[in-house]
């Protein structure tokens, strides 16, 4: 039999800020109120391509907590379920949060915290209506006679497509709206996107928009995916990614004021489920939670303090960890620091082509000028060895050195053959393998900088009633405010809560601040993008990951030790 010690399930969470750059030109109108976020629009779906399954829904929320807790049907109750089929399940549900300090109208602040979760949300002022984010139409097929399911877009049901994608022209039609182009790189791709219009406490006294005055929250879209590959070295992952853009008029942070966004992750711990288990407690009741950001994993983690859950027949089985590991991180592309100490300063993935160097030696003399080359060859491997290097062309955009024409070159979609954009210039083009979106590495990454421990229960003390908005009651009257102020602090001791559980706990893990650039006021507008994946693996050994998830499935690399 399994013991806890033998079995690790992780989340890697990834994040990144994405400027637009050169793609945002022009100014971007502001989006009509029909087309913004609706509730009848939610829908929710399954991931189950391979040996997780778990519910997700299109308001940004992973995995569920069941409205019968201590009696529920296993065989269809499916919240990061590992293994599938097990009815084992590890979490009560997980959600990105937005956190920032603006100013208003009156001249007073207000901390709004953005999330897609159940409940711990306040209701709109102006009517009975919940806020938090909620979907936006078009993204999914509605007609439940072809969408039987009634679920948001898969990339392995065509009937769950659109007859048109709102934001592709009609050369999409038909195709799923993938991340890697027209064509599916996993074997399972979901697509959502949802905005912040529903937080509109603030409607009178802040604009994110100055051009719609109809526009609510922090004027934020955000763009969700969750991709599966039954490949065996990728049977236990799941990965989410989110990309987060402004689409208002306000900058995060206004010129000459200080940073004042914060992004992250709620995760609400529930390993073994919530049923009573054989050691006399109900599985959400009895979990812990710590992090580790000494690996270099950037690593948040929670576990059932006996080791037990209730899975299908039986209530002892063993269970493993649940991390979240932030593999890849906002990135802080102006500071003049190499964040990530990779030998690059101030890489960014929206830096466009660069300036073209031919010949091997040049290559590297320009490298020896510009990098800590030593540096470089100990995250990449050798500089001499890099494929832009044996190739004898490097494009500096492309600044860790791997697109080459002869493989990478087949155009903004992503797909070889169709004589779109930028295919076979002889110039990497965003949304080509091995450059600016598509690759991790081109981001100075700054890695997990807070986490903070919720007791939902208890025993021998208060607990901490973790909500996302301002409540006035003590000891936590205004919760976004004390997390903002927390993480903010020029004292870094103070940004992780180093407590422990073993009772029913949250926890928040955030990443410092950094600008979120209005894409309409200039076009170096930011957009956050985080990935999460699930994995179970042996804590006693190197697990087998993607350390670039903008790559394709061949493109394995390892990671380091996730724990000793």
């Amino acid at each position: 039999m399994k013991t806890k010690e033998s079995r690790f399930l992780i989340l890697v969470i990834t994040l990144t800020l994405l400027a637009f750059g050169q793609i945002v030109a022009q100014i971007v109108p502001p989006v009509p109120k029909e087309k913004r976020s609706r509730i009848d629009a939610e829908r929710q779906g399954f991931h189950d391509a391979n040996n997780i399954r778990t519910v997700f829904y299109n308001y940004g929320m992973v995995g569920d907590y069941p409205p019968d807790p201590g009696n529920v049907d296993l065989s269809v109750f499916h919240s990061v379920e590992v293994p599938k089929g097990s009815g084992l399940n590890y979490t009560d549900g997980i959600t990105p949060f937005v956190l920032a300090k603006v100013r208003l109208t009156s001249g007073d602040s207000a901390y709004i915290m953005e999330t897609g979760y159940r409940e711990r949300q306040e209701q709109s002022p102006f009517s009975t209506l919940t806020m938090r984010f909620e979907p936006r139409p078009g993204y999914f097929e509605a007609n439940p006679a072809i969408n039987r399911g009634r679920s948001p877009a898969l990339s392995n049901d065509p009937r769950t497509w659109p007859s048109s994608w709102p934001d592709k022209d009609a050369s999409w039609n038909g195709y799923g709206n993938g991340y890697f182009g027209k064509r599916p790189a996993a074997d399972q791709e979901s697509f959502t996107v949802m905005d912040d219009d529903y937080y509109d406490k603030w409607r009178t006294l802040y604009y994110p928009d100055y051009r719609d005055s109809t526009r609510h929250g922090l004027g934020l879209r955000v763009e969700v995916r969750g991709f599966q590959w039954s490949n065996p070295q990728a049977a236990n992952v799941v990965f989410w990614h989110y990309d987060i853009t402004n689409e208002g008029t306000t900058d995060y942070p206004s010129a000459g004021e200080p940073e004042n966004i914060i992004f992250g992750l709620y995760m609400d711990s529930g390993v073994g489920g919530s049923q009573l288990g054989c050691d006399g407690v109900y599985e959400s009741d009895d979990d812990n939670a710590k992090f580790d950001t000494t690996t270099g994993l950037n690593l948040v983690y929670t576990w059932d303090n006996f080791g037990h859950g209730v899975a299908l027949g039986n209530r002892c089985y063993p269970t493993g960890y649940l991390g979240y590991a932030y593999l890849e991180t906002p990135g802080k592309p102006d500071d003049g620091i190499d964040n990530d100490n990779d030998g690059i300063t101030d890489e960014r993935r929206d830096s466009g082509p660069g300036v073209l160097i031919e010949g091997r030696d040049a290559i590297l003399a320009y490298a020896a000028a510009h990098y800590d080359t030593a540096k470089f060859s100990a995250f990449y491997g050798p500089i001499t060895q890099r494929p832009a290097v044996l190739a004898g062309r490097w494009w500096t955009g492309d600044e860790d050195m791997d697109w080459v024409a002869a493989a990478d070159d087949v155009g903004e979609d992503g797909v070889p053959g169709t004589h779109d954009p930028g295919e076979g210039d002889g110039i990497p083009t965003s949304g080509e393998p091995n450059f600016d979106k598509t690759d991790k590495d081109e981001s100075d990454q700054i890695g997990l900088t807070g986490f903070q421990m919720n007791y939902i229960n208890n025993p021998g003390g208060n607990p901490d009633d973790i909500v996302f908005f301002r409540t006035g009651r003590p000891p936590h009257p205004d919760w976004p405010k004390e997390l903002f102020e927390r993480w903010s602090n020029p004292n870094p001791s103070t940004h992780f809560d180093r407590r422990s559980g073993a009772t029913n706990i949250t926890s928040l893990s955030s990443l410092r601040r950094e600008p979120l650039r209005s894409r309409q006021a200039r076009p170096s507008a930011l957009v956050l993008r985080s990935r999460m994946v699930p994995i179970c693996r042996s804590c006693a050994q190197q697990s087998k990951l993607y350390r670039q998830f903008t790559m394709q499935i061949t493109s394995l690399q390892f990671l380091h030790q996730l724990l000793q």
